[in-house]
C-alpha cells in the first residue's frame, strides 16, 4: 500500500505503464505514486468486470484530498455531537426510540447533494438492549426514495475489516476539545433554580475519519467513500469512543478524470487521477464524464493535426482502447499508432490534408522579375548615356551627378521587387524596406534639390548679390536627408522590425504578407511630405526661362508619385490582400512603374530627344541657334564684333548661376583661340529673370578682352 502526500490544494498523479506510455508531466510524482495509482485504476476495471463478494472489503489503497467534500460532512458532525451531549446527560442512549435514530439518518441524506447514505453505529453498552446497533439510510436515486434499515442485523460492523468504523475508533483523541456547559433547571418542589455543570467532548471535522474509496458490494453496488464523526463521552478526565455518525459520498456518479488539470479549473476530490491518461503527443485528452470508470476519456487531435480516419464519425481515439492495448501488448506504441497526422502547412486546424496556404504562381512572379530586370538595365543604359554626353548643354544644365543619383535611386527601388520574390518571410519584410525607401529618398531627393536650386535663383529676381549653388552645395544638403531616412530605418529594424503574418484570400486560403505598423505609416507620411515640398518648389519656378523649365517635368513626376502611388497602396490593401500573393506581387511591380518608369520617362525622354535632334547635324542645327533643356531652338544672338575678349552687358539683372560659356549658347563663326584655350579658365555670370531680358557677361580670366550683347 502506498500513501500519497497532498501537495497544496489539489493532488494529481500519473498512471499508466511507466516504461511505454507518454503522458502529461506532473513534476512532484514518484515512481511509487505512479505505480499505486496505476494499481488503483486496474482494480477499478477489475471490480467492474468481475463478481464481487459481499461487504466493503473492496478497497482502493489511495489517500486523496477531501477538501471539496468538507461541506457535506456537517450532518455527521452535528449528529455525533448531539448524541455526545445525550450521553453526557444520561450516560447512555436508551431513552430514545428507534424511530428517532432512523429520523436522524434519513434527514442526513435528504436533499440533492452527493450524500448517498448516513449511519449511526454504537459500541456495545451504549444502548443496553442492543449490543450492536447501526441504523442506516440511503438515497435510492432511481426511485427517488430514502430507505432505512439496521445493517447490524446482517453485517458485523465491529470487525477489523470495517474501515469506516475501526478507523474512527482508533484515531488519536488527545487533542479533542472539551467544553463546559452550565445547565439551569427549575426544581418543581422547591421552586428554585438548580445548576448542573457538564463536561463533554466536542468533535470537529478534524476529529473525523475519511475512508479510502471502496466498493459497496451487495448493498448499493457502488463506489463510495465514508466520513465518520466520532460519538464521544467524558469520564474521569478521559475521552472514550462510543460510536460514529457517518455520511457516504457516492463515487459512482463522480467522474474519474484522467485528463490534465487546467489551471483555471475548480478542484475536485478525485483529482488524484488527473494526468493519468494515455494520449499521445499529437492528441489532447478530453473527459467523457462516464462516472467512476477508468479510461473514460477521448484523445482528440490537437490543433494543427487531423484524425487519420477522415470518414470516422467520432474523430478521436478512445482512452479505454489505448489502455487496453497497453495492457494486452505490454509494449511500446508503434510509430503512428494512436497519433494524429499533421495538417498541411499554414493550417491552424484541419480535418484532412487539404492545403491551407495559397499556392504561389511562380510563372507570374518570374514575369514581373523580367519586367523589373528590363527596367534596371534601362537605368544602367541611361546612366551610361548621361556619362557619355555629360558635357552636352541639355545634360549639363540638368546636373549630371543628380541625374545619376536619380538612376541609382530608381535601381534601388526596383531591387526591392527581387527581395520579395517567392514566399514572404519576416526576413524579407525587414530587408525590403531598405532598398525601396533609400532608393525613394535618393531619387526624389535629387529631383527636389535641383528644383530647390532653381527656385532660390529665380525667387531673388531683383537681388544684386551673387547666388552660388553648385552641385557640391546641393550634395551637402542631400546627405542629411539620406542620413535621416537611414537612421529611421535603423531604429525601425532594431526595435520593431516588420514581420510576416498570414491573411486570408476571398477563397479562404492563407498567404504571408508584411505587417503594416505605425512605423511604416510614419515613413509613408515622411515620403508624402517630401513629395509635397517638391510640388511647392515646382510651383515657385513655373515661370522660369526655357533653360530651366525641367521643373515642369519634375512637377508631373511628383504629382504622379502622389496620386498614382497612393492609389496603388490603397489597391494593395483593399484588393491585393484578398486576391492573394500573386496579385500583391503584381501591384508591387506596378508600384515601381509609377515611382520609377513614369518618373524616368518624364525626366529623361525630353533630354534624350534633344540629344537625338542635336546629334543629327551639329554644324547645321546648332550653327546659329541656342538650344534649351527641352530641345527648343531660340533665335541666334546678335553678331559679335570681336572675340571672347569682348564683354556683354545688360541693364536687367536678377540672379547668377556659374557655368561655362558653351552651356548656354553657340555663336556663329566663333572659333576659340588655341592659345587662349590652353592658358585661361573662362567663367562668366548669366544674369536672368522671369519674363525679363537675359544678360550674359563674359570676362576673360586674363582681364584683356570683353564684349556684350542682349537676347530678347
Amino acid at each position: 500500500m502506498f500513501k500519497f502526500i497532498v501537495y497544496g490544494y489539489i493532488l494529481t498523479f500519473l498512471v499508466l505503464p511507466s516504461e511505454t506510455v507518454f503522458i502529461g508531466h506532473l513534476p512532484d510524482q514518484t515512481q511509487e505514486q505512479i505505480k499505486a495509482v496505476q494499481l488503483a485504476l486496474e482494480y477499478v476495471r477489475h471490480v467492474e468486470t468481475n463478481q464481487c463478494t459481499g461487504g466493503t472489503g473492496e478497497i482502493l489503497t489511495l489517500t486523496f484530498d477531501h477538501t471539496p467534500w468538507i461541506q457535506y460532512t456537517e450532518p455527521a458532525v452535528r449528529t455525533a455531537n448531539f448524541l455526545t451531549k445525550i450521553l453526557a446527560l444520561d450516560g447512555d442512549l436508551s431513552q430514545f426510540d428507534e424511530s428517532i435514530y432512523y429520523s436522524m439518518v434519513r434527514n442526513n441524506v435528504h436533499g440533492d447533494t452527493l450524500i448517498y447514505g448516513s449511519a449511526i453505529a454504537v459500541e456495545p453498552g451504549v444502548i443496553p438492549t442492543k449490543p450492536k446497533y447501526c441504523p442506516y439510510a440511503y438515497n435510492n436515486r432511481s426511485s427517488s426514495t430514502v430507505t432505512a434499515f439496521d445493517i447490524a442485523i446482517s453485517y458485523d460492523y465491529q470487525t477489523n475489516t470495517t474501515e469506516w468504523y475501526l478507523g474512527a475508533k482508533d484515531k488519536d483523541r488527545s487533542n479533542v476539545t472539551i467544553t463546559k456547559d452550565v445547565v439551569r433547571s427549575l426544581n418543581a418542589s422547591t421552586k428554585s433554580n438548580s445548576y448542573q455543570y457538564m463536561y463533554q467532548p466536542l468533535a470537529t471535522y478534524q476529529d473525523g475519519y475519511w475512508t479510502r474509496p471502496y466498493f459497496d458490494c451487495g448493498g448499493g453496488n457502488i463506489w463510495m467513500s465514508t466520513y465518520s464523526a466520532p460519538i464521544l463521552s467524558w469520564n474521569n478526565g478521559t475521552v472514550h469512543f462510543r460510536g460514529v455518525a457517518t455520511i457516504d459520498i457516492e463515487l459512482t456518479n463522480i467522474d474519474i478524470n484522467q485528463c490534465d488539470l487546467d489551471k483555471n479549473e475548480a478542484a475536485k476530490a478525485l483529482d488524484i487521477f488527473r494526468g493519468t491518461h494515455s494520449c499521445q503527443p499529437t492528441t489532447v485528452c478530453t473527459p467523457l464524464n462516464q462516472g467512476f470508470r477508468a479510461g473514460s476519456y477521448l484523445c482528440k487531435c490537437q490543433d494543427g493535426y487531423y484524425f487519420p480516419n477522415t470518414s470516422a464519425v467520432v474523430k478521436a481515439f478512445r482512452g479505454v482502447d489505448i489502455e487496453t492495448y497497453f495492457k494486452s501488448s505490454n509494449s511500446s506504441i508503434p510509430n503512428g499508432q494512436f497519433q494524429c497526422l499533421k495538417c498541411s502547412r499554414g493550417c491552424d486546424t484541419c480535418v484532412d490534408s487539404t492545403p491551407c496556404l495559397y499556392q504561389i504562381n511562380y510563372a507570374v512572379q518570374a514575369f514581373n522579375i523580367f519586367i523589373i530586370s528590363i527596367l534596371i538595365v534601362g537605368c544602367i543604359i541611361v546612366s551610361a548615356v548621361i556619362i557619355k554626353y555629360k558635357k552636352e548643354l541639355v545634360i549639363k544644365t540638368a546636373s549630371p551627378i543628380f541625374l545619376l543619383l536619380t538612376c541609382l535611386g530608381a535601381t534601388l527601388m526596383c531591387s526591392s521587387v527581387f527581395v520579395m520574390y517567392g514566399e514572404v518571410t519576416s526576413f524579407t519584410c525587414t530587408l525590403q524596406i531598405w532598398p525601396f525607401n533609400l532608393g525613394f529618398v535618393i531619387m526624389y531627393g535629387a529631383l527636389l534639390l535641383k528644383t530647390w536650386r532653381i527656385s532660390v535663383i529665380f525667387k531673388s529676381g531683383g537681388a544684386t548679390k551673387r547666388i552660388n549653388l553648385p552641385d557640391k552645395a546641393l550634395l551637402q544638403r542631400m546627405i542629411p536627408l539620406v542620413i535621416v531616412f537611414t537612421g529611421y530605418l535603423s531604429v525601425w529594424t532594431a526595435l520593431d522590425p516588420p514581420y510576416a503574418y498570414t491573411v486570408k484570400t476571398s477563397s479562404g486560403l492563407k498567404f504571408f504578407t508584411c505587417s503594416m505598423t505605425w512605423w511604416k505609416y510614419a515613413l509613408y507620411g515622411g515620403e508624402a511630405l517630401l513629395l509635397l515640398v517638391g510640388v511647392y518648389l515646382c510651383f515657385t519656378v513655373r515661370k522660369a526661362p526655357a533653360h530651366f523649365n525641367e521643373s515642369k517635368f519634375i512637377t508631373w513626376a511628383t504629382y504622379n508619385a502622389i496620386i498614382l502611388g497612393s492609389f496603388i497602396l490603397m489597391l494593395t490593401q483593399f484588393v491585393g490582400l484578398s486576391g492573394g500573393p500573386d496579385v500583391v506581387y503584381v501591384l508591387l511591380m506596378a508600384q515601381q512603374q509609377v515611382f520609377v518608369t513614369i518618373t524616368l520617362a518624364l525626366i529623361f525622354f525630353p533630354k534624350f530627344w534633344a540629344l537625338y535632334r542635336g546629334t543629327l547635324d551639329d554644324s547645321t542645327v546648332y550653327a546659329n541657334h541656342v538650344v534649351t533643356i527641352t530641345g527648343r531652338v531660340k533665335q541666334p544672338l546678335p553678331p559679335t564684333t570681336s572675340r571672347l575678349s569682348e564683354s556683354f552687358a545688360l541693364t536687367t539683372a536678377s540672379a547668377s548661376v556659374q557655368c561655362n560659356p558653351e552651356d548656354f549658347f553657340l555663336i556663329s563663326g566663333y572659333q576659340e583661340d588655341d592659345n587662349l584655350s590652353t592658358t585661361r579658365t573662362t567663367k562668366f555670370s548669366s544674369k536672368v529673370g522671369p519674363l525679363k531680358l537675359a544678360s550674359l557677361q563674359v570676362t576673360d580670366s586674363n582681364g584683356g578682352h570683353s564684349f556684350s550683347s542682349t537676347d530678347t
